[in-house]
């Protein structure tokens, strides 16, 4: 069954809009070093989680220096802790083996330029840094899109045919972002086949503040077709 994450939370309400609409995780931006509409402190993503009902996932996106990215890990204390930096292969190893005896799970974001089709790593090529990324330790890859003007949240689609070979190629469970909405998820699970969806924009009534009627229409999408799928 396909997960559906809801990330970008600020606020207890909308933790409990997620979690009512069946979402199985939810993403709190923690001290993002790029400005970026969702950010929040890391004490601040400490009481959400905090607030996050059980049976909920949350997770902390980060970015920044190796410390600075543990030092939010032991403050928030998430379930998952998603690199959506610049990370480099030897810094991912180093965070999973730091973290491994907390049961923090490590997911690292892999951000692909909508424009030339590169990834934002060493090797370039999507394919290639997806196999390289999935031997670092990481529980999970997770494939967005960029743009000049954002690093995520960019509301812009991906060439999904690329993103389902990547998919194909790994062994660890693939997460899907870069311009979901209600209206094209259906077709992009089709093509990908991923082990969970992440949306941020696609929810939102305006930056930082989710829209229940969107949060639950694309919940339920992603449900629906599942069990018709079954």
């Amino acid at each position: 069954m396909t997960r559906v994450k809801i990330c970008g939370l600020m606020s207890p309400e909308d933790i409990r809009m997620c979690a009512d609409a069946g979402a199985d995780a939810v993403g709190f931006v923690t001290e993002y070093p790029v400005a970026v509409p969702w950010n929040i402190r890391r004490d601040r993503a400490r009481e959400l989680v905090a607030a996050t009902p059980p049976f909920l996932s949350t997770a902390a996106v980060v970015g920044g220096s190796v410390e600075t990215i543990l030092e939010i890990a032991d403050a928030v204390r998430p379930d998952v802790l998603q690199l959506h930096g610049d990370e480099t292969a030897q810094e991912i190893k180093r965070i999973c083996r730091a973290l491994e005896p907390t049961g923090i799970k490590v997911v690292k974001a892999l951000r692909i330029d909508v424009e030339s089709g590169r990834a934002g790593f060493d090797p370039a090529d999507p394919l290639e840094a997806a196999r390289m990324l999935a031997q670092t330790g990481i529980s999970g890859l997770a494939v967005d899109s960029k743009t000049a003007k954002r690093p995520a949240g960019t509301g812009v689609p991906l060439d999904w045919g690329v993103i389902g070979r990547m998919s194909a190629a790994i062994t660890i469970p693939l997460i899907l972002a870069g311009g979901l909405t209600a209206q094209n998820v259906t077709a992009a699970i089709e093509h990908v086949r991923p082990y969970g969806v992440d949306i941020i924009s696609g929810v939102e009534a305006k930056p930082g503040v989710k829209d229940r009627r969107r949060v639950a229409e694309f919940v339920n999408i992603v449900k629906r077709y599942e069990r018709a799928e079954r």
